[in-house]
């Protein structure tokens, strides 16, 4: 673990295994939460010190390790391969990802934080002048999931540290390292030891010591449902922001092209094998154009390579664990029990899940009330566009959808209606939710926008008057 810019051990040491081989990478501490107190005490003394650093010397430290990001990139896209077993483009781009978002978190520092508000808006208020400014919340705790552990330790650790915070981090226990060689560059990019801990080892026992804790002003979790509706019991009354699993949707209407909807569903459907929240998991397309689709579709899958995802053949890569297999394996087969039709795969070949279309999937399985996190689509038809927004409104995960059309009625229509956590017209859900940049005044500007509110969320207002002394 780092604790406040240590290395520390444990009594116990969890092993980190390489998805695709099998075999060991590394051992990371068993934390316990001893270590939890020890850290949350010195990252108390962080916060004050974050709270005293410049905003010009935030930048610096941002910037900076954005540099070191970039001069190690080939590193760090090969631990990432190794351990959450995504392939070498997938890996790149999230190395690419996190450079972008502490570049953003060192523009936006640059921009002002105070709000005028003049209180001679009153009858009472002559004479006075007022603004609204941001301070730092203090500590912020972040439990990270395993899909894109950098990113995800980027997109807190960043907005946390423009604005001032102390940030402990948890990363998952099946891929922690990526988490702690980004401990070490903060470090060396100049950020102050005692204003970073990651804490590594098992979730139930770090990450429910870190909610407890009294000393802990912001929690944020990422991951699974079932265990981001368990931690409010636990956190008592801080603040706690969650991202839960959600599920990645494609409806294809009439007017559309068939055959570019399913080159996007397999090129972009399978991604991380299906470990995304924003991999596509239902499609719904028109009754007769079903057949034209699937015969678009399944060729493509049939044509996913299995293998070495350090390989640049490799197409499809492992599931992140055996638990992970053994789960999809098992809500495919209840699926298939509850006359589901195997349209191709439903077959498990160690360490992978091969590409699998199902139809007909009972809306009670676990297959399509819960998000798979694996490579697995189920087909549904309908016949009514309209008819069908309340099947997309009453999915109980949130829902990125894409809705691929040419009528812009329809295109407004569904937009409107449908109850999605994001609507992406005539592109597939996978576009990120900071937006990168690409050199484009406007975009950017959008982006930095998203950075600032993230900044936002992890500050607390203040507002200061100045009244005419008597």
């Amino acid at each position: 673990m780092l604790i406040g810019g240590h290395l520390v051990g444990a009594n116990q040491w969890l092993e980190v295994l390489d998805p695709y081989s099998g075999e060991p990478l590394d051992h990371v501490a068993r934390g316990t939460a001893q270590h939890v107190d020890q850290a949350v005490a010195i990252a108390r003394h962080g916060a004050d010190l974050m709270r005293e650093m410049p905003l010009s010397q935030r930048a610096h430290v941002l910037k900076q390790v954005a540099h070191l990001i970039r001069q190690e990139q080939e590193a760090l896209i090969t631990l990432l391969v190794r351990e959450t077993g995504k392939r070498l483009v997938e890996a790149r781009a999230e190395v690419e990802r996190t450079i972008i978002l502490f570049e953003l978190a060192a523009g936006a520092c640059h921009h002002p934080r105070a709000t005028q508000f003049s209180p001679e808006t009153f009858s009472d208020g002559v004479s006075r002048f007022g603004f609204w400014a941001r301070e730092p919340r203090g500590v912020v705790v972040s439990i990270l999931a395993f899909n894109l552990p950098l990113v995800s330790a980027a997109q807190k650790t960043a907005p946390a540290i423009a604005a001032g915070n102390a940030i402990l981090l948890k990363p998952s226990t099946d891929a922690p390292l990526t988490c702690l060689r980004l401990g070490l560059l903060l470090y060396r990019a100049g950020l102050p030891t005692e204003a970073l801990s990651i804490l590594t080892g098992k979730g139930d026992e770090i990450g429910d010591a870190l909610a407890k804790h009294e000393a802990v002003d912001l929690l944020t979790f990422t991951g699974s449902r079932e265990v981001g509706l368990k931690l409010p019991a636990n956190a008592s009354s801080k603040q706690i922001w969650m991202e839960l699993e959600s599920v990645g949707g494609v409806v294809l209407t009439e007017s559309a092209s068939v055959e570019r909807v399913a080159e996007k569903v397999a090129c972009c459907g399978f991604i991380m094998a299906g470990q995304s929240a924003s991999a596509i998991q239902h499609v719904w397309v028109p009754s007769k154009l079903r057949q034209a689709f699937l015969d678009h579709l399944i060729p493509r899958l049939q044509a996913l390579q299995v293998g070495d995802p350090m390989d640049e053949a490799t197409t499809l890569g492992p599931l992140i664990n055996p638990n992970a297999l053994e789960r999809v394996s098992r809500w495919v087969q209840e699926a298939i029990e509850g006359r589901a039709k195997v349209l191709l795969g439903a077959q498990a070949q160690p360490p992978f899940y091969l590409p699998t279309v199902l139809e007909e999937v009972p809306t009670n399985c676990m297959l399509y009330r819960e998000a798979v996190f694996g490579p697995v689509v189920l087909l549904h038809t309908y016949d009514d566009l309209m008819a069908l927004v309340p099947t997309l409104n009453a999915l109980e995960p949130g829902l990125h959808l894409g809705l691929f059309t040419r009528d812009l009625h329809e295109a407004f229509q569904v937009a409107r209606r449908v109850r999605a956590l994001s609507v992406h017209i005539n592109e597939v859900p996978l576009s990120p939710t900071d937006p990168l940049i690409k050199g484009d005044l406007q975009e950017h500007h959008m982006c930095l926008e998203d950075m600032r509110s993230r900044i936002e969320q992890m500050s607390l207002p203040k507002y200061v008057v100045f009244s005419a002394m008597e």
